[in-house]
């Protein structure tokens, strides 16, 4: 055989290779038609299905924090100007200082009495005695002495107070009249609350107008009050 025709013969038989094998079938049919073999698919495909309602990872989520409990807001109590005296205590000019307020008119009862030497003494009670005290600053009181039944001032008498304490201004006159010398020698005011008790004593001198050796007559006075402010 010559080298022309081997080289044809070599280049037929692979022509005839390349076709065969070119045409043989696919392993895997390309679809199912019916009655071909069930394509039971790859190992992988064999696997259970992952779940459709399988949920994806959430993110944590922080508690809420709990909501403050509603109620009505809460209302501003509002301070009265005059809150007045509560009972029971003591009235209070400047609530800063806690000075008490002794200004005000004071009904009650009193005894007056005076003290003869050698004789009995002689008494008036008044079971309707007015008493009006005034007041300048934090001390210095007026105290007047009023007659219950003109409601004339028998007598005016100052005092110093400290707290609920007062004491009355020696030497000043009281229940003295035409003729006589009436000379306070000692005093004492107490408040509690609305409760005022003065006690004073004191020294009267009379002339003697119609003896004729003009001796004068002395005698102690001693007065008590006490009543509650109206």
């Amino acid at each position: 055989m010559t080298r022309s025709t081997r080289v044809a013969v070599g280049a037929s038989l692979a022509l005839s290779f390349i076709v065969a094998c070119h045409e043989l079938p696919s392993g895997v049919p390309l679809a199912n038609a019916g009655g071909v073999i069930d394509d039971t698919g790859t190992e992988r495909d064999r696997r259970p299905l992952a779940r459709a309602d399988t949920a994806a990872p959430q993110k944590e989520s922080k508690p809420s924090q709990p909501s403050p409990a509603r109620g009505a807001p809460p209302v501003a109590l509002e301070t009265p100007l005059d809150a007045g005296v509560p009972d029971g205590g003591v009235a209070t000019g400047d609530a800063g200082s806690n000075t008490p307020s002794w200004a005000g008119d004071y009904f009650g009862s009193d005894r007056l009495v005076r003290h003869f030497d050698g004789e009995s003494d002689d008494v008036e009670l008044d079971d309707k005695a007015h008493t009006r005290v005034e007041q300048s600053g934090t001390s210095n009181l007026v105290i007047a002495i009023v007659n219950s039944a003109s409601n004339d001032v028998i007598c005016s008498l100052h005092a110093s107070a400290q707290g609920t304490s007062a004491s009355l201004d020696p030497g000043q006159s009281c229940f003295g009249d035409e003729g006589s010398t009436a000379t306070v020698t000692d005093g004492h005011v107490s408040l509690s609350a609305d409760r005022l008790v003065l006690d004073f004593n004191g020294k009267v001198v009379e002339n003697d107008e119609d003896g004729d050796d003009g001796e004068t007559l002395e005698f102690r006075l001693e007065y008590h009050f006490d009543g509650r402010r109206r």
